[in-house]
């Protein structure tokens, strides 16, 4: 009698050590995901739209310019103040950016001179780089061209 009574007490403490350490691994995974989440959609460059704050070193965030670059077809498309713009992008090794056949509408705009340089840039960059929220597009190792935060 007294083994069975041995045996079941150890059946049951190996039962609840296993159902609290299983809990306690539950609990440790949804945060994990739940970060992992939080983390890549904060610092994923691909299918984020990013505002563009700072242009060739001065502040711009009062403007509608953002690109969002899409994982789906590599296209890069946004807005450059007036006018929208697509084009496509290819990311290579080390954070490099290809960026090719940009066109944009043709609309009037009392104020031009961001746009303008803005898709001029878009051609001309040839990285990026991330930063929790903010993105920069650049080219080789000068001052960011374009400094981007990423909208919620």
């Amino acid at each position: 009698m007294k083994l069975f009574t041995l045996k079941i007490l150890m059946l049951f403490i190996l039962f609840t050590s296993c159902n609290d350490s299983k809990k306690e691994n539950t609990n440790v995974t949804s945060t994990t995901k739940t970060e992992s989440k939080t983390t890549k959609r904060a610092t994923t460059f691909e299918d984020t739209r990013w505002k563009l704050v700072t242009f060739m070193g001065q502040d711009v965030s009062h403007t509608k310019a953002f690109i969002t670059f899409s994982s789906k077809n590599n296209k890069a498309y946004g807005n450059a103040t007036c006018n929208n713009f697509n084009g496509t992008y290819k990311l290579e090794n080390g954070n490099r950016i290809v960026l090719s056949k940009m066109v944009s509408t043709l609309k009037a705009c009392p104020d031009m001179s961001i746009e303008t340089s803005f898709l001029e840039v878009l051609e001309q960059t040839d990285n990026y780089s991330l930063n929790q929220n903010k993105m920069t597009l650049n080219k080789a190792r000068m001052a960011p061209f374009a400094i981007f935060e990423a909208v919620k």
